[in-house]
């Protein structure tokens, strides 16, 4: 059953200890936030075992609908920010067991031991840390929007030259008279192009916004993109 998030936002999640197979497909949603997310807060461990503990985590979370239900609306709140903190707390417990393991010394962020389903994980974060998982979600939107980008290049929705165009500019952050000059098209070409492979970046991006409830019915799409185009340009 497909997730209709936007319509049902938290009363979905109220019902997901009687409705667990929802779990994976909501988790599945904010997989690549919740990991862009750890891997900046783990950027101390290595590589390898963040990747470990990303993807223990997030199965962990799948599995656990009764704990991912106790998310609720309030001033500020956003499920993400619920699901990070809790993504958090359980990746530190896993490092911290494994420190035990290998006899190795806890830093501070990881003495408090309480259990993660013991812990109370918060709907509204300190401003530093919503900053880190506003940003976090951005990219995850943004990638996968250019990804969506890319397929229809591959698939003539998009000329790939319109696709190349955007990825240089955005992306690379190459002028378009340099991008017109590698492409070998005309600058008012290149123009063209960007402003269509933008517009479907923009549609792209907003529909994973509605998909994951990200975008009431009073904001408006193309103000709801550019900031999160912001929060990843600014961070």
């Amino acid at each position: 059953m497909p997730v209709d998030f936007p319509a049902t936002r938290w009363s979905l999640i109220a019902r997901l200890p009687d409705q667990p197979q929802q779990a994976a497909a909501l988790v599945g949603l904010y997989a690549d936030a919740v990991g862009e997310y750890l891997r900046r807060r783990l950027a101390g461990e290595r590589r390898e075992r963040v990747d470990d503990v990303i993807q223990d985590v997030l199965l962990d979370l799948m599995r656990k609908p009764e704990l991912l239900s106790r998310a609720a609306p309030g001033s500020g709140s956003r499920f993400r920010y619920y699901l990070m903190n809790l993504a958090w707390l359980a990746a530190l417990n896993a490092i911290r067991h494994e420190r035990r393991r290998d006899h190795a010394s806890i830093d501070a962020a990881g003495e408090d031991d309480s259990p993660m389903v013991d812990r109370l994980a918060s709907d509204v974060p300190a401003p530093d840390q919503r900053q880190a998982m506003d940003r976090a979600w951005a990219l995850s939107v943004l990638q996968q929007a250019l990804d969506d980008l890319q397929r229809w290049a591959g698939d003539g929705t998009l000329e790939p030259e319109a696709y190349a165009v955007l990825k240089a500019n955005l992306i690379d952050g190459k002028t378009l008279r340099d991008v017109a000059k590698e492409l070998g098209i005309p600058l008012t070409s290149c123009h063209r192009r960007l402003a269509k492979a933008r517009m479907l970046l923009q549609q792209a991006i907003v529909e994973r916004l509605r998909l994951a409830g990200e975008l009431g019915a009073e904001e408006d799409p193309a103000r709801a993109a550019q900031v999160l185009m912001e929060l990843v340009a600014n961070g």
